[in-house]
């Protein structure tokens, strides 16, 4: 979701805005990490394990209103086994404090991603414990995704970090090293489905204010219809399209797109005064027959409705 809004958010950004630059390279970061996820997602789907449930992007709560955040989680009645995605370039060294990565001659340093996926393990084992009384044996793997990565060990480090930092082709083979080991079911086929709606229901995704974030106002929003072709807010409706007034592109669903950066950016809901003054278009009908034509749910009767927007309704108009 927050790539989705930073995408928009530069779609609708004066060119010369001063956050530009820090939100494009947060854009950078996030489509970096999400690639890592897709790609550990993708090996995850291949293990040939039955009776297990895999969950991702887990954000589950601790007893003094913090968080813990899990990837990819891999979940029996025997065990659990926890996957951190990293998606880094260049060479990474993994040392017991910190991780340093190396790239285009800079050096920048992290967290030790071990310890921060231990420290989840630690945090899950202690919530399942609370719930069901049992302590599932449990285990954890920095995954490093992107295949052009250099992995590197301090010698002093390397015994736990060389056990603890894989690649994602061998999560099959680290997995069922470690599924072997437990044979002992500890949660009863109940309990085991109790468990699994239990991380659903305490699963609490981040809300950001993304604007707020990056020191944007509503008002720096630019409105209008933005031509896919030449990337200018130049559109305007004529005979049941919206043509470029400056290279002639039509298209007739050019608005859904427009409003899906009006919800991701702006609000959930819509009047058709909003939408005439988003889309810059003066006509009350017009903007009643696209707001009606997308089938949107809404409140009110007349000039007092207002539309409730929804992502997936609306890419699914696209």
């Amino acid at each position: 979701m927050k790539i989705l809004i930073l995408e928009a958010l530069l779609r609708r950004l004066p060119v010369g805005h001063p956050s530009r630059g820090t939100i494009e390279g947060e854009l950078i970061k996030r489509k970096a990490g999400f690639k890592g996820e897709r790609s550990l997602d993708y090996y995850m789907r291949q293990l040939p394990f039955n009776g297990h449930y895999i969950f991702q992007d887990l954000r589950l709560p601790l007893s003094n209103n913090a968080f813990f955040q899990i990837d990819s989680l891999l979940l029996s009645n025997r065990y659990f086994i926890i996957y951190d995605a990293k998606h880094h370039s260049g060479t990474l060294t993994f040392e017991e404090q910190q991780m340093l990565r190396t790239y285009e001659n800079l050096q920048e340093a992290f967290p030790n991603p071990i310890v921060q996926v231990e420290n989840q393990q630690y945090h899950l084992e202690s919530l399942i414990r609370n719930h069901f009384n049992i302590t599932l044996p449990n285990t954890s793997f920095v995954v490093v995704t992107n295949p052009s990565t250099i992995i590197r060990f301090d010698p002093t480090y390397e015994h736990v970090a060389s056990q603890k930092v894989i690649r994602p082709t061998v999560i099959r083979q680290k997995s069922e090293l470690f599924w072997r080991e437990q044979t002992n079911p500890l949660l009863s086929d109940y309990d085991f489905q109790q468990l699994s709606r239990l991380l659903l229901k305490l699963d609490t995704p981040l809300i950001t204010d993304v604007l707020g974030e990056f020191n944007v106002s509503k008002n720096d929003i630019v409105p209008g219809i933005l031509c896919e072709i030449c990337s200018t807010f130049s559109m305007k409706r004529h005979n049941g399209a919206w043509v470029c007034v400056n290279c002639g592109h039509s298209d007739r669903r050019a608005h859904i797109q427009a409003l899906i950066d009006y919800f991701l950016l702006v609000e959930k809901t819509i009047t058709n005064r909003q939408l005439r003054q988003y889309l810059r278009i003066p006509s009350i009908s017009i903007a009643s027959k696209l707001l009606t034509s997308l089938n949107l749910p809404y409140k009110g009767a007349y000039k007092n409705r207002v539309y409730i927007l929804s992502l997936e309704k609306l890419e699914k108009c696209l």
